[in-house]
């Protein structure tokens, strides 16, 4: 019976010290993704033509307990995780349009570790960057920094902070630098078979906003100020010749030289 006992302990004891590798190794290789993941998913949905100005993207850089601690901010078009009560108050929706950011605050029971939020805000006010409902992402962060990059180069400057409504541009690339430390079984027989402290760990992540996203939101409001501008120059009247003889082109058919083949010397001149 001793010597049963003795076999049966011995090969528990080898599964809970497998069974805590794995779980290790599993946290090592998703908890730092995962987080990248989500705010990737973000800033590759942002909300770029749905903002009445350029306020729409703002990081600044800050730091807790000596650790970079970041923030961001920003507007995306993608369906919310937390619902939000309709107008009659019957109903939880998922809004298309919201207000999203990234918090970090001091971890209470563990004071060398931080906490990450992520704070989503159903629709769009007057304050993006305010309220809204927090969701704790992970409670063992070591520091996130955010660095933004204005312009492609071959030697990249990255800025520490940006602001989309002072720099009235979207950035060419952010680069998000994190470090976490996993939460370890109770096993600590499990670095035997690891063979090296994995539990605290770095992740880099570069995400780039497509050129013709920036285009977009870049030159958003140009239409409407090329409009006002004509207006107020005096031509007024060609721009309504103009478009007076596209409407006849798209009306009857007929193509846009004919329309404006019988000009005279006067309107030639003018």
């Amino acid at each position: 019976m001793g010597m049963v006992m003795a076999t049966v302990m011995q090969t528990v004891q080898q599964t809970r010290m497998a069974v805590d590798a794995i779980h290790n190794i599993s946290e090592t290789e998703n908890v730092g993704p995962r987080i990248l993941d989500q705010i990737r998913r973000d800033i590759e949905n942002l909300a770029i033509s749905d903002v009445s100005d350029y306020d729409l993207l703002k990081g600044e850089d800050e730091t807790l307990i000596g650790a970079g601690a970041d923030k961001l901010d920003l507007i995306v078009n993608h369906r919310s995780y937390i619902p939000a009560l309709s107008d009659d108050g019957n109903r939880l929706l998922h809004p298309y349009l919201n207000e999203v950011g990234y918090r970090l605050k001091q971890n209470p029971q563990r004071s060398d570790f931080l906490e990450l939020y992520r704070r989503e805000d159903p629709l769009v006010d007057d304050e993006p960057y305010r309220d809204g409902s927090y969701a704790l992402i992970y409670d063992r962060i070591v520091s996130l920094d955010i660095q933004y990059a204005k312009r492609p180069d071959f030697d990249i400057i990255w800025d520490d902070s940006w602001d989309s409504q002072q720099e009235q541009a979207l950035p060419f690339a952010i680069k998000i630098f994190l470090e976490i430390e996993i939460q370890p079984r109770r096993s600590v027989e499990s670095l035997n078979i690891i063979q090296a402290n994995r539990a605290r760990l770095s992740f880099v992540d570069v995400i780039h906003i497509p050129e013709e996203k920036r285009w977009r939101f870049r030159h958003h409001f140009q239409p409407d100020r090329m409009d006002n501008d004509e207006q107020n120059t005096g031509d007024g009247t060609a721009t309504g010749d103009t478009g007076q003889g596209m409407d006849n082109a798209n009306s009857t058919g007929q193509g846009a030289a004919g329309q404006f083949g019988e000009e005279d010397d006067s309107d030639k001149e003018r």
